[in-house]
């Protein structure tokens, strides 16, 4: 009997456990950053717009908890901003524009450590396409977050509606990245003189009439046409990395140089400069090898710079290493960073 008791005690105790399972996994905390625009056709706007689109689906999910990012954070203090807020995670990247749709690189950074945990590049075309990214996002975060834990069974997330958008689920993002146009006032037209008596039994002025020839006054408030402004030579084009690297890694390295000078990308140099005159075409070629010693890997990245006459305007060649399983990747940016950077900024020459 007293047998019979205690096991009926204990597995009355143990329902209240059973039904809070759950808590015993943590919801970490992320931040969405805007995504940094490799085009100028992509204002800054636009690129929060997305950001916003993908965040809320990651609370929708109900996996993390998503901290709404500081209006005007820059890229550099993305990592110190996001330990201020307390945030485990958090999520940027690039975009670029692609057909009609946007190619997207987006990388989560572990706030504890700073360094890129996942990422994955790919191509969106409808608002459907970019709130899956959301549910891709939240579903690697919440695993990794809870990656100690994941031998014990949890119930499957519920299922949440998509974020509705003008035109459909399926509507093409073509509206969300268009700039918009400020509407020009139309000019107001003069105040008739008044005419006499005599002049007004002769005729009468309808809205059809010819003006007479002569001077006539312009309002101030008329709007004044201004010639358009040619075409400076001042654009920078950006031709795809190529190399034996891997393809995601060449992609990087390509949003990377693009992000950084505010280029254009083209397909070729002769693509490039058949459009307009360019300051300079950037090919690059990046090459990856493992370090069997320390473990991570080691990225080497030569960069070129070119005129629209194939002439040599610069060249450079830098290398670095990182550890840890994003280890090419950190090696990638490191390395194309180094590359980009000693272009924009050269050594200034001392004066005799």
């Amino acid at each position: 009997m007293r047998r019979f008791l205690v096991v009926a005690l204990v597995a009355l105790f143990s329902l209240p456990l059973l039904g809070a399972e759950p808590l015993l996994f943590a919801k970490p905390s992320v931040i969405v950053y805007p995504f940094t625009a490799s085009a100028s056709s992509i204002d800054r706007e636009a690129s929060s717009r997305l950001a916003t689109i993908i965040a809320s689906r990651m609370a929708e999910t109900g996996q993390v908890s998503v901290i709404p990012p500081p209006p005007g954070t820059e890229r550099k203090d993305y990592l110190s901003v996001a330990r201020a807020h307390n945030a485990d995670y958090y999520v940027s990247g690039y975009m670029s524009p692609l057909g009609t749709g946007v190619s997207l690189v987006e990388q989560v950074v572990s706030t504890t450590t700073g360094i890129v945990l996942f990422s994955q590049s790919g191509q969106i075309n409808t608002y459907n396409e970019a709130a899956g990214q959301g549910d891709d996002l939240a579903t690697f975060i919440s695993r990794h977050a809870n990656r100690g834990l994941a031998a014990i069974p949890t119930a499957p997330p519920r299922a949440s509606p998509t974020p509705s958008a003008t035109g459909g689920p399926e509507a093409n993002l073509n509206k969300l990245f268009s700039r918009r146009k400020k509407q020009t006032p139309a000019p107001k037209a003069s105040p008739a003189p008044k005419a006499s008596s005599a002049a007004a039994s002769v005729a009468r002025v309808t809205p059809t009439s010819v003006p007479a020839p002569g001077p006539t006054a312009v309002p101030s408030n008329a709007p004044r046409t201004v010639a358009a402004a040619p075409a400076t030579a001042e654009t920078i084009a950006v031709v795809p990395v190529e190399g034996p690297a891997d393809a995601a890694l060449r992609e990087i390295a390509t949003q990377h140089l693009l992000a950084r000078t505010s280029g254009e990308r083209a397909a070729s140099a002769a693509a490039a400069c058949a459009a307009h005159p360019v300051k300079a075409v950037l090919t690059g070629t990046l090459t990856t090898r493992p370090d069997a010693q320390f473990g991570g890997a080691g990225a080497t990245f030569d960069l070129s710079a070119h005129d629209c006459a194939g002439k040599l305007l610069w060249h450079q060649t830098h290398s670095n290493d990182a550890g840890g399983a994003q280890g090419a990747q950190l090696a990638t940016e490191r390395a194309v960073e180094a590359a980009i950077g000693a272009y924009l900024n050269p050594p200034r020459r001392r004066r005799r």
